[in-house]
């Protein structure tokens, strides 16, 4: 009698623990659905944005010139033109070659409105630039400024050109005169993002941006 109890004893423990474990599976299949399921309602989409956001931050790094150490944005403006100038193609490219290929600031803005005052924290890449061209006495660049479409076009080109000269002549204190050839402003010439449409997505029209001449 009493081996008959210690075995019903046992098998009564052997299902309830295997309805527990049964249970916690469940409850943790529900739990990841449920993240899933979230990701897609409201609240999960501002999570989900914010998280992209962050991950399509740039991020700063140490660009190496030729010994000395610049800060900048991975993959921004200052590693993309010293990779350029290290390959040597500038010593043999023509005007019609350097024409077309921009490079545009990545952290240098203008306060709204302004041409002569700029948002704290871009002299910083002004001084890169300067120090890239000091690096490299042969290169010589062109400046360009741009706007995007809304307002009054014989403005926007005021303040594109206006911009582009405020940078130039930022550049030319630093003590790199010669190698800045000119700095025009084309206003929303160039513009590709139509007037009607967000201003978060019209500021990919409104930038600043140099390129290599001879």
């Amino acid at each position: 009698m009493r081996k008959l109890i210690i075995c019903l004893a046992v098998a009564t423990v052997a299902v309830s623990c295997k309805k527990i474990q049964a249970g916690g599976n469940k409850n943790t299949l529900k739990l990841e659905e449920g993240i899933e399921r979230y990701s897609d309602d409201h609240q999960g989409g501002e999570v989900h944005e914010a998280a992209a956001g962050h991950a399509e931050k740039k991020a700063q790094v140490s660009i190496d010139l030729n010994g000395t150490a610049l800060k900048g944005f991975a993959n921004g403006m200052e590693e993309s033109i010293i990779t350029y100038l290290k390959s040597g193609q500038y010593a043999t490219a023509t005007e019609d070659g350097l024409k077309n290929t921009w490079y545009n600031f990545d952290n240098v803005n203008f306060k709204t409105g302004s041409a002569n005052q700029l948002e704290a924290g871009s002299h910083e890449q002004l001084d890169n630039l300067a120090k890239i061209l000091k690096a490299y006495p042969d290169a010589k660049i062109k400046i360009g400024g741009y706007t995007d479409k809304t307002g009054d076009e014989a403005k926007n080109l005021k303040l594109s050109q206006d911009r582009a000269n405020f940078i130039k002549a930022e550049l030319s204190k630093a003590g790199v005169t010669g190698q800045i050839v000119s700095a025009e402003g084309y206003g929303s010439q160039f513009a590709h993002v139509d007037a009607k449409a967000s201003d978060a997505e019209r500021a990919a029209d409104r930038k600043m941006s140099v390129r290599f001449t001879k």
